[in-house]
C-alpha cells in the first residue's frame, strides 16, 4: 500500500490574500524595490499581485525550474531565460510561490548580480517549506512541512 503524500491546498481567495500580506511584509520594511522580478512559472501570479500591491510597474521574469510535477521530486535547476536589463544601483525584488529548499532564490539571485549587474536583492516568497528550505527568503508569510497545491496546478 502506498502512503498518502500530505499535501497543502491553496485556493485563489487565499492565494490573494497571502499575496497583500507578503506585500505588506516588503512595505512594513521600508524597501522599496526598482523592479519586481517573478520565477516562472509558479512565481508569475504572486510577481502580478505582489508589484500591483507595491505600486511597482517595472516587472520582469526569470524562467528557471527544477521540479518533475509528475514526480514531485527534484531534479538539476535549469535557467532558461534572464531578463536583459541593466540594474546596477537598483532595487530588485525576487519572487516565488515557494521557497522549497530556497535554492532557485540562491542561484537566480547569483545570475541576476553577475547577468544584470544588480547588487541589492531581497527575496520574497509566499510558501517557505520550514523542513526543507535552507536559504530562506526575506519576506514569506506562510510556513509549510508539505507538498503545496496552488490554485494553478490543481
Amino acid at each position: 500500500m502506498r502512503k498518502k503524500v500530505r499535501e497543502v491546498h491553496i485556493s485563489w481567495s487565499r492565494l490573494e490574500k497571502l499575496a497583500a500580506q507578503l506585500a505588506h511584509a516588503v512595505k512594513a520594511s521600508g524597501f522599496k524595490p526598482d523592479y519586481v522580478i517573478g520565477i516562472a512559472m509558479g512565481g508569475l501570479i504572486p510577481l502580478a499581485l505582489v508589484a500591483e500591491r507595491l505600486n511597482v510597474k517595472n516587472v520582469a521574469t526569470v524562467a528557471a525550474h527544477s521540479y518533475d510535477e509528475k514526480t514531485k521530486k527534484r531534479g538539476k535547476l535549469i535557467i532558461s531565460h534572464v531578463p536583459n536589463l541593466s540594474a546596477r544601483g537598483k532595487k530588485i525584488l525576487l519572487v516565488d510561490e515557494i521557497a522549497d529548499t530556497g535554492e532557485t532564490f540562491r542561484v537566480v539571485s547569483k545570475v541576476l548580480r553577475e547577468k544584470c549587474g544588480a547588487a541589492h536583492i531581497k527575496v520574497a516568497a509566499i510558501v517557505v517549506n520550514t523542513a526543507r528550505c535552507k536559504t530562506f527568503p526575506d519576506y514569506s508569510v506562510m510556513n509549510v512541512d508539505r507538498w503545496v497545491v496552488f490554485p494553478w496546478d490543481a
